[in-house]
């Protein structure tokens, strides 16, 4: 895939997957969580909510709720298209992150950024303080995130 078309799958790959990431995440709190507080962030939204307050700190134009929640959308999808750009440059050259249509990709990455960074960092509860519904969330929209990456990677590619 030429210098474009990799840029082009790695931007509209990882906005396409990172939204779609949170339609499956939405929909399954909606399903399976309903007795969860209102209040209670699931944890890839509870990471980046910290991200954000830590980011506040360098920059005080962050500060507010509106511009947090903002700029929490905003990290997110920026993550996504970053992932997104790491897995159409790797690709080529580790062919079993496509295979299954993305699936290893996505829980790999579940595995990197929910059981790794975000304890690491002390970005959200521990792993036992989020329910298991919701863990089970995370790997589901994490998976989510890889299928429609693959999805779009072969699609600009094709």
């Amino acid at each position: 895939m030429a210098i474009p078309g990799r840029l082009t799958a790695s931007i509209g790959g990882g906005l396409a997957a990172s939204f779609a990431m949170d339609v499956v995440q939405n929909a399954w709190a909606r399903t399976f969580e309903r007795t969860r507080a209102a209040t209670d962030l699931d944890e890839e939204v509870e990471a980046i909510a910290s991200v954000v307050r830590i980011l506040a700190t360098w920059m005080p134009t962050l500060s507010g709720e509106a511009r947090a929640r903002a700029a929490a959308r905003a990290l997110h999808y920026l993550f996504g298209v970053g992932f997104a750009w790491a897995y159409v440059a790797a690709v080529p050259r580790a062919r079993w992150l496509a295979t299954s249509g993305g699936v290893p990709f996505g829980a790999g990455l579940f595995v990197l950024s929910d059981r790794m960074l975000i304890p690491m960092f002390r970005l959200g509860r521990s792993w036992n303080g989020y329910s298991r519904s919701e863990r089970a969330n995370a790997l589901v929209s994490h998976v989510a995130y890889g299928v429609v990456l693959e999805f779009m990677r072969r699609r600009v590619g094709a």
